[in-house]
């Protein structure tokens, strides 16, 4: 494996769920690392199981979704390092429920928090990340690559970050820079317990596993993959490869079927 030692991340998201256990699993390479999200406490903790890994870190108190507060972490990371190598994508708002009746004020801040902050986050590092030829990774979704009902609108923002970064594949390899998306389907974190409802609150109880749910460490894996081996994308099962094309051959009529039974309306609606 290609060592990672003295490469500087920023994370996104890195107060919980994927972000902080990509966190953990980077201090252990070596890296040097800058702790974004919005909760200074959680982040002063996963900074401190990070320094005891050995890594040199920083937190930077961050709303993603907020362009100004994502060009100063980038500055701050830059001016504490001397640089910056590579950028996970990891924070994220989850909201399931459908479409109608759903809140517009909530379906804007998933798409504010999911896409927008991954674009704000890639276009000030950007700079940074030619200069030492990185990486920019985004952590997006199997609905980002599949439509799945209930997922409307979360699914929606990580298709845009998938045709966002797909462009950036293009543009930016003659500049040696790498981009990369990974694409898991449901991951045990906190985000499913969070995920917003259509009245835009938080779910009261726990959403029915409809398929397996993957360990973070499994995601957390897809990600150092892509990180060093420098891979376009990687999707978490493997073999949801293999699926999304004989969907696509079947014009998408065996991936309906398949989620039309496992996400019923009148199940969600009853959720809320």
């Amino acid at each position: 494996m290609k060592s990672l030692r003295d490469r500087v991340v920023l994370i996104t998201g890195a107060s919980s769920g994927i972000g902080e256990a990509t966190a953990l699993r980077l201090a252990e390479h070596g890296c040097r690392l800058a702790l974004v999200a919005r909760n200074q406490a959680a982040l002063d903790q996963v900074a401190r199981q990070c320094t005891q890994r050995g890594a040199q870190t920083i937190i930077v108190p961050t709303d993603v979704a907020e362009s100004e507060q994502c060009r100063r972490a980038v500055e701050q990371t830059a001016a504490a390092f001397g640089k910056l190598d590579i950028v996970v994508n990891a924070a994220g708002l989850s909201m399931r429920a459908y479409f109608d009746g759903s809140d517009l004020a909530a379906m804007e801040r998933v798409m504010r928090v999911n896409f927008f902050g991954t674009l704000y986050m890639t276009h000030f590092a950007l700079p940074h990340v030619q200069r030492t030829k990185g990486s920019l990774v985004a952590v997006s979704s199997m609905t980002g690559k599949r439509a799945t009902p209930a997922y409307a609108l979360y699914g929606a923002s990580k298709f845009a970050i998938h045709g966002l970064y797909e462009a950036l594949h293009i543009e930016l390899k003659h500049d040696g820079v790498h981009v990369g998306v990974v694409a898991p389907a449901f991951v045990d974190t906190p985000l499913r317990l969070r995920a917003l409802g259509a009245d835009g609150q938080p779910a009261t109880e726990r959403p029915p596993d409809q398929f397996r749910v993957w360990p973070v460490a499994k995601c957390v894996d897809c990600i150092i993959d892509v990180i060093v081996k420098r891979r376009r994308e990687a999707l978490l099962p493997w073999f949801a490869g293999p699926f999304l094309i004989l969907d696509q051959i079947l014009d998408r009529r065996l991936g309906d079927r398949i989620l039309d039974r496992r996400f019923p309306p009148e199940l969600e609606r009853k959720r809320h």
